[in-house]
């Protein structure tokens, strides 16, 4: 007579098994807790870079007693699709600018409306690939009628040149809207 040929024997053989099987899924769901909990994310420096806190301390300098001014907002919490009768297609431009952000947002003080988006544009800038991506946002926010001033990164800055560049982009929007309607 075999030692597994009885029932009772298969079925215990069977039970320490999945036993084991047991004991091993649940000390490894332990190890990957600990190495998830212990290092999956660190925290950034700082929010800005060196080269955008530079200029968000000169644009705050420029218009801050004009408007509120938010750094490194994502594109989707200030513009959105329109709606859509294809749920896909609405989905779809939805996840084209949802990971996107923008440097800056100038917003009036009394009810924080949109009115206008600073981008800086350092070297990146020059690259395909980030071309491709300012043309959509540059696309959505022109769709959704927010300005956009693109400032060149530079050592330096003048309040007083930023100021008149902001004035200036809204001069030029408001005869773009006057146009329109």
């Amino acid at each position: 007579m075999h030692i597994f040929s009885t029932p009772l024997l298969v079925a215990l053989g069977i039970l320490v098994l999945l036993a084991v099987a047991a004991s091993l899924i649940r000390l490894l769901g332990r190890q990957q807790t600990a190495k998830s909990v212990a290092g999956a994310y660190e925290a950034v420096p700082a929010l800005l870079t060196p080269a955008e806190r530079s200029f968000f301390g000169v644009l705050q300098q420029a218009v801050a007693s004009d408007y509120q001014i938010f750094a490194k907002v994502r594109l989707a919490d200030i513009v959105r699709p329109v709606r859509n009768p294809s749920r896909s297609g609405w989905q779809s431009a939805f996840n084209r600018i949802t990971g996107k952000h923008v440097d800056f947002v100038l917003c009036d003080s009394s009810r924080l409306g949109v009115i206008a988006v600073i981008e800086l544009d350092d070297r990146t800038h020059e690259r395909f690939e980030r071309g491709v991506r300012d043309g959509l946002v540059d696309s959505a926010l022109a769709d959704a009628r927010i300005p956009v001033l693109r400032v060149s990164a530079r050592q330096s800055y003048s309040p007083t040149q930023i100021r008149e560049q902001v004035e200036s982009l809204f001069r030029s929007h408001e005869r773009v809207t006057h146009n329109v309607a």
